[in-house]
């Protein structure tokens, strides 16, 4: 039976196999609406010479920080992911960018609102299952088509740094909704070793590789530290955890644990505890999210960047790593 640190040491492996087929195809498939990539983006004319990126954890939900950023008059760069964007919408804030990586065929288009949404939603239970976002987890036509009416009016007004291997769905409504594209291809393994599909993906589309930590919320600290130059930066959102007394059932990799090692079986073994930094409120994690916050360490640690963590909650933490309030970051 495979240990915890089994299983997150597989997790990259397991993603790959199970995307590769598609994201090879769409990266070919998205070659003829490829005009501009992320090496074309215009310089930002800095008012400030910071950042915050707002990804699409837990903590929007239960924090005050995407009402404390909407009310800041914050004059810096604002990057939000694909999962945070209509929620930074509601809330008042339009980012400068916006960052999406998944190749989901049918999920991800939710994140723009999603023209089929009905056919895209029948017998998948993700959303229902485990989003705290009551407005996507018991999302309706109506609130979908008002997500869709709000991508709509807003979207020309960012810049859409939007992956080669993104759906078709996906770039057909961004297309539709009136972004600024600007492409890119993530680094999905080695593109040294024999039969990389990163190799192989390039050679196709000659776009700029970068590395994502195997996640959109990483991807976008890259994108934000590497190709807008911005070395102040602060996260939100970025959990990669669940609160104590959230069920086991609603986080990200349950089905695949209880199909392992049966739902009665499951403790803080398969769900590791961390106490954070700087609130003391005990959170617990995922194989999922574990990897995901031992990706973006090793980064910051292998880069000697810096990150001021203001999710206000959550199990990132560790070198590099400044966990502060995010109305003491945007002082």
């Amino acid at each position: 039976m495979q240990s915890f640190s089994d299983i997150v040491e597989s997790i990259s492996d397991i993603g790959l196999k199970w995307h590769q087929l598609d994201i090879v195809k769409n990266n070919i498939s998205n070659i003829k609406f490829i005009h501009k990539s992320i090496n074309e983006l215009p310089e930002l004319s800095r008012v400030n010479n910071s950042a915050v990126i707002v990804s699409a954890g837990p903590s929007l939900h239960y924090s005050d920080t995407l009402e404390t950023l909407a009310y800041s008059e914050y004059k810096g760069t604002i990057v939000a992911i694909d999962g945070s964007y209509v929620k930074c919408l509601k809330a008042g804030i339009v980012p400068d960018y916006v960052l999406t990586l998944d190749p989901h065929p049918t999920r991800l288009v939710r994140w723009f609102g999603d023209p089929d949404f009905e056919k895209n939603m029948e017998n998948d239970n993700y959303f229902s299952r485990q989003d705290l976002d009551i407005d996507f987890r018991d999302n309706s036509i109506k609130q979908n088509q008002e997500n869709i009416d709000l991508v709509n009016n807003y979207a020309k007004k960012t810049k859409l740094i939007i992956a080669s291997t993104s759906p078709s769905n996906v770039v057909k409504r961004v297309i539709e909704a009136g972004f600024d594209m600007y492409w890119w291809l993530p680094l999905v393994d080695d593109p040294d070793i024999k039969n990389s599909l990163t190799k192989k993906m390039y050679q196709s589309s000659k776009l700029p590789a970068m590395n994502t930590g195997g996640n959109v919320g990483t991807a976008a600290w890259v994108f934000t530290q590497f190709w807008l130059n911005i070395e102040k930066i602060a996260v939100i959102g970025m959990d990669l955890g669940y609160k104590k007394d959230l069920p086991y059932s609603m986080t990200q990799t349950y089905p695949e644990l209880s199909a392992m090692f049966g739902e009665d079986n499951l403790n803080s073994e398969h769900f590791p505890e961390f106490e954070n930094p700087l609130t003391g409120e005990i959170f617990y994690t995922d194989p999922t999210y574990f990897w995901y916050r031992k990706n973006i360490i090793d980064m910051l640690n292998n880069t000697d960047s810096n990150l001021f963590n203001c999710t206000e909650g959550g199990i990132l933490f560790g070198n590099n790593i400044k966990n502060i309030r995010l109305v003491d970051f945007l002082l």
